[in-house]
Formats: C-alpha cells, sequence, structure tokens
C-alpha cells in the first residue's frame, strides 16, 4: 500500500499552450518499487481520488473538457472511446468524459447513467503521474505535441464528440488508399502513434474500476467456476439470435450453429490432447460469452460425451431464443437496461481475465479490451521466456476460429493479427478461415483538417 497522505497538487508543464494560468492536475508520489505501475491496488486508490476531484473542476483546472458520446453496442463504442483517449494524449488533455446515450432513461444521471453504473461517477484519466517515468502524456518523445491557443481567459471549451473520434479510422488492407488511412502495410513501419499503448492503459483503467465497482459478482463468478485454477480460453459466439438490420446485412451470423458447435469442441479436444503439457497443473476450461444463451448447455454436453472440457458462464439472463440481441433494447425500467449492460461489461472483463481469446465471428466486442489485454500479456510472456529461457505456462493467443469450426488460427502480435499472419494455426488447414473485418481504429495519416475543424467547433486554436 501506499505510503500515508502521498498526494500533492502540482502544475503541468503546459509550456505549448497559450492561457494565462498553468493547469492544475492531481500527482503522486509513486511508492519506491520499479513495478508500481503493476501495484493494481495502488493505482486504483490514485484513480478513485483522481476521479472523484475530476468531477467538478474550475475552469482554472480544466480549461479544456472532452466528452465523449458512445453509442451503439459495448465493442462499438469501446473501439472509439479508445480513439477519444488516444485523441486526448496527442492533445494534451489530461481526462475525458465517457458519456453515453441516455438508452437506461436514468433521469437523474441522463447522459452519465451507464458509465457511472459500471465504473463508477468521474472521469477517466489520461495523465497519470502514478506511472511515473513511465507516464505516456509527459513523454515528449512519445507524442507530438502541437501548439494549442485559448483566446479567451475564463471559459471552459468543451468538446462533445460524438460516436465517430475525428482523425481515426479502422485499418485497412494496403488495397485501400493509404494516403488517407492507416494502412496495414504502413502500421508494419510505424507505431500508429503509440496508439496500441494508450488502448491498453484506457481498457486496463476501465476493467480496474469495473472489477472494484462489481467485485463481489465477479468473485461469485470466480469461485463458482474456479477460475483461477485453470488455463482459460474465452470464446466468444455471436450468433446474433434473431437479430436483423447491420448484422444480417454484414453476413455476420453462423448458417449451421449446431455443426459449428460439434466441430469446435472437436476442435479444442484434439488441441488439449496434443498439449496435455500445458495442461498438467492449470487444467483446460472455456468461458463463454454469448448472445445465444441455448449454445451453452449445448457445449456442455458435446464436451461431456467426448473429452470432457468444462464449458462455463455467468449467471446472467439472456434473451429468449431468436429474441435479438441490440444495444437499444428497451427495457421495463432503467435498473433492468443497466444490468444487461453490467453482464455484458462481465463477460468481457471475464475474457481479459483469460489466457487467451477465441472468436466465433469477427466483433468488435472481442476486439476492445480483450484484444488489447490479449496482446499485452503476449509481449509481457514473451518478454519473461528472453528471461527464462522456455516457456512455462501456455501463450497467450488471440485467435479466430474458421466459419465452419474446424479450424482456428491465432496470433501473438497485433500487426500479425491485422496482417492475418498467424502465428499457430490448429485443426483443418484448408478449411475456410473467418471472414475478417478490423474494427479497432487507428490516427489517419492525414486529414488532420477535421481535427482541426472540431477543435475550431470548441473554440480552441491548433498549429502543428
Amino acid at each position: 500500500t501506499p505510503a500515508a497522505s502521498p498526494w500533492n497538487h502540482n502544475h503541468t508543464d503546459r509550456s505549448n499552450i497559450s492561457h494565462p494560468s498553468n493547469i492544475s492536475i492531481l500527482s503522486y508520489t509513486a511508492p519506491s518499487k520499479n513495478d508500481a505501475d503493476d501495484d493494481d491496488a495502488s493505482y486504483l486508490e490514485w484513480l478513485q481520488v483522481a476521479r472523484n476531484r475530476s468531477i467538478d473542476l474550475s475552469v482554472d483546472d480544466e480549461p479544456i473538457q472532452i466528452q465523449y458520446r458512445a453509442m451503439n453496442g459495448l465493442g462499438h463504442q469501446l473501439v472509439r472511446l479508445s480513439s477519444a483517449y488516444h485523441f486526448a494524449m496527442l492533445y494534451q488533455i489530461p481526462r475525458i468524459w465517457p458519456t453515453h446515450n441516455p438508452v437506461c432513461r436514468d433521469e437523474q444521471h441522463g447522459i452519465f447513467a451507464i458509465y457511472n453504473y459500471l465504473i463508477g461517477e468521474g472521469q477517466l484519466m489520461v495523465d497519470i503521474p502514478f506511472f511515473g517515468e513511465k507516464n505516456l502524456f509527459r513523454n515528449r518523445n512519445l507524442f507530438p505535441r502541437p501548439n494549442i491557443t485559448l483566446d479567451h481567459q475564463g471559459q471552459k471549451r468543451v468538446m462533445n464528440i460524438p460516436n465517430e473520434v475525428p482523425g481515426y479510422s479502422r485499418a485497412k488492407s494496403s488495397s485501400f488508399n493509404p494516403r488517407s488511412t492507416w494502412s496495414i502495410d504502413y502500421l508494419r513501419q510505424s507505431t500508429a502513434l503509440r496508439k496500441e499503448e494508450t488502448d491498453y492503459q484506457m481498457y486496463h483503467q476501465l476493467m480496474l474500476l469495473f472489477e472494484h465497482k462489481h467485485k463481489a459478482r465477479i468473485q461469485k463468478v470466480m469461485e463458482a467456476t474456479q477460475f483461477n485454477a485453470h488455463t482459460v480460453f474465452g470464446l466468444h459466439i455471436r450468433t446474433g439470435n434473431g437479430e436483423s438490420g447491420d448484422f444480417r446485412f454484414k453476413h455476420r451470423g453462423m448458417n449451421d450453429v449446431d455443426g459449428w458447435l460439434k466441430r469446435v469442441v472437436s476442435l479444442l479436444c484434439d488441441y488439449k490432447a496434443k498439449h496435455s503439457y500445458y495442461f498438467t497443473k492449470k487444467p483446460l476450461m472455456v468461458y463463454v460469452g454469448t448472445d445465444t444463451g441455448s449454445v451453452i448447455p449445448k457445449l456442455q454436453e458435446l464436451s461431456n460425451a467426448t473429452c470432457e472440457i468444462p464449458f462455463v458462464s455467468s449467471d446472467q439472463t439472456f434473451v429468449e431464443e431468436g429474441g435479438s440481441v441490440t444495444w437499444n433494447h428497451q427495457y421495463d425500467n432503467s435498473s433492468q437496461c443497466l444490468k444487461g449492460w453490467e453482464d455484458m461489461w462481465l463477460d468481457m472483463y471475464l475474457f481479459t481475465r483469460c489466457n487467451s481469446v477465441m472468436t466465433g465471428t469477427y466483433s468488435s466486442f472481442t476486439q476492445s479490451a480483450p484484444l488489447s489485454f490479449i496482446m499485452h500479456k503476449a509481449k509481457q510472456n514473451f518478454r519473461q521466456q528472453q528471461v527464462d529461457g522456455e516457456e512455462q505456462f501456455h501463450p497467450h493467443y488471440f485467435c479466430d476460429v474458421g466459419a465452419d469450426g474446424n479450424r482456428v488460427d491465432c496470433a501473438t502480435t497485433l500487426i500479425g493479427w491485422l496482417n492475418q499472419t498467424s502465428h499457430m494455426t490448429w485443426g483443418v488447414l484448408n478449411g475456410t478461415k473467418q471472414r475478417m473485418r478490423h474494427e479497432i481504429q487507428f490516427p489517419l495519416k492525414e486529414k488532420r483538417v477535421e481535427i482541426v475543424d472540431a477543435l475550431r467547433n470548441a473554440r480552441i486554436k491548433v498549429n502543428y
């Protein structure tokens, strides 16, 4: 635990912003140890104090405020919130408000209702002095520093960013115009302005806050499944469950769900048998997150009749068969609505706790926090392997299950996954690969004009 009263109020170095007063932010005297950034208990304590103080800041403390308005499903909004977070990092805005369209009809909290319920009240921290020298926000070598000018003192600038973030787009293959997007070929030669690093920083913060606020429910699931005693693969199955519209238009469903489930169980049984040395101390278990509750007992029955891999899930209420799962489902009251969002977030949180994640079809749900966490773990595992000289535990894979459920293609690096160059493929090698659409976003190489316009609308001038 951190030393008593480690807080002090400092002024950040914002010399590149023309404003009559410095901007007050929270600073933290970190514990004197090398792994302070991995000390989640101390970091959470810092976050709670910082977020509480961020609720009602004066114009001197916060001359620029970003309010990101999330829309659509959880994965869709978090992928874009990560772009807004990266935007704040680039333009040296130390906090960001996550808000959501008031779909839960909570009149008291309005656009803040969903995120207040999920992670508690307050802004997300972009500038995190707790990390000391590893604070990305203060590292001038990592991010360019555009000159931002505020014309008039005493006026707070509020940037409202609804849904899409100006200057960001999905990663596309090189067949698209590389001048206007971050093509995958270009990503090979660049770090995309450290977007992968800021993504993990944001997702780690979100999951830590959710874990704290919903600790009792998480602990119940962990204990019931003996989660920590197993090597857990997360399996995401998004059938659509009767959903139409954009889901059907993009052909994201499964034509033969029962056949797919049977082949996936066979695939996992074969993998377990051939890699039994990984599962001696911690047996293989599969955590299932799905929009179709009926697939869970089917998977359990198939597994019990073969290799007896445990297939588990959290205790939650699923939409009736064929009832369609949509983000704007109309509930009878706000409590039911918020509970629905909690159920979705719980699955995402548990995927981040898994050793590896397998996706049945492409989805922004798994391409948000789960992808970021698995790639971070894979990096750490690689570094540890360089020290130890051998792999002690099962590798961390982010895997795409083939269209027929008879093959799986797994990556250990983000660029490898984006470029569809698998680190490991298992199953029927000539089976049909998953139809892929990359949902994660990166800053555009050009098109700064839309960013300048967005800043100008908030009465902020920027010069590069």
